[in-house]
């Protein structure tokens, strides 16, 4: 802004900046990349002046014969910027589509018969800032309050100071701001990101109230790890009761197929008794000796059969008396 220049005499006008020195020492002037900037002459009294040469660097980039004839009146030096320098009111300088490489020392040599005069400049080249952007990290703290640390930044960031403003036109004078908001006790505020250099500022207000929505929603929110730990004991316990209900089925099966296999025949006797003779697989036997009628044993079974009953299959009832 312009508050960092001398206080010297500065004039604004369209399309450029125009600046008048009329002493050795060199008066700043801020132009704006790709713009324009004159440079103002103060001409000396008596205003008797031979000739004029601009000067950049040290350098000779124009010359003025101010008696001279109107087309040898004013020639550019520089060639590199022939289209670019043009002479303004009062001899004075006016150089266009500035680059950083315009930025430096210029200089106005001005020969008055036999003494000479300078008016001297710096010029400073800057870009308009653009892309102002702010990044913030938010979190929730013990005591239930929204915690923010945000940071600003801009593109083309040199010679550039960057602040914040807080409520109450309070400035902290930093890229990087931290605060504790409590939406119990506090409404909603806004701060504002100001980023400035000589020729040109701009600016970018965020709310807490935003910030915090994210971590405020979550903390009215259950806990999730305690529902998936539930969630998984349940479903562990459903699937141990139903595998064992499985394991149980399948050996009461087993167990009745066994018995089956172990039947070797079974008879009913025409007094409705049923004999069965059942082997005995798991018995051990210690040498292979004849097998003996003991090691047989025979079931009787009395079954009562109704008139309208259908007959009963020998091997049947026989599953039927051994369960």
């Amino acid at each position: 802004m312009f508050w960092l220049l001398p206080p010297l005499a500065l004039v604004f006008s369209s399309p450029g900046n125009t600046a008048s020195q009329n002493s050795s020492n060199p008066l700043t002037v801020n132009g704006v990349l790709g713009e324009s900037v004159t440079l103002s002459l103060k001409l000396p009294v008596p205003t008797d002046i031979q000739s004029i040469t601009w000067l950049h660097d040290g350098n000779s980039i124009a010359f003025i014969l101010p008696k001279a004839a109107p087309d040898l009146h004013f020639f550019v030096t520089d060639p590199e910027r022939k289209d670019r320098l043009q002479l303004a009111e009062n001899h004075s300088l006016r150089l266009s589509n500035l680059t950083a490489a315009d930025a430096g020392r210029y200089c106005a040599q001005m020969t008055i018969q036999t003494s000479r005069e300078f008016s001297c400049y710096t010029l400073q080249v800057f870009r308009r800032l653009r892309n102002l952007q702010t990044a913030s990290h938010t979190w929730l703290s013990e005591t239930g309050t929204c915690e923010i640390h945000m940071t600003c930044f801009v593109e083309n960031s040199k010679d550039t100071f960057v602040r914040w403003q807080v409520v109450g036109n309070t400035s902290i004078n930093e890229a990087n701001l931290t605060i504790s908001w409590d939406s119990r006790n506090s409404g909603e505020q806004e701060f504002t990101c100001i980023a400035e250099n000589p020729v040109s500022n701009i600016s970018l207000s965020v709310s807490t109230q935003r910030l915090c929505e994210g971590v405020l929603s979550t903390k009215n929110q259950p806990d999730t790890k305690w529902i998936i730990t539930v969630v998984v004991v349940i479903l562990m316990c459903t699937v141990t009761t139903v595998g064992l209900f499985v394991w149980r089925r399948k050996n009461c099966l087993w167990r009745t197929a066994e018995t089956i296999r172990n039947i070797d025949y079974v008879s009913v006797s025409p007094g409705n008794t049923v004999y069965a003779h059942v082997t005995h697989p798991n018995r051990q036997i210690n040498s292979p000796t004849p097998v003996k009628s003991s090691d047989f044993s025979t079931i009787y079974s009395t079954v009562h059969q109704s008139k309208e009953s259908k007959p009963i299959s020998s091997r049947t009832t026989a599953l039927n008396n051994v369960i």
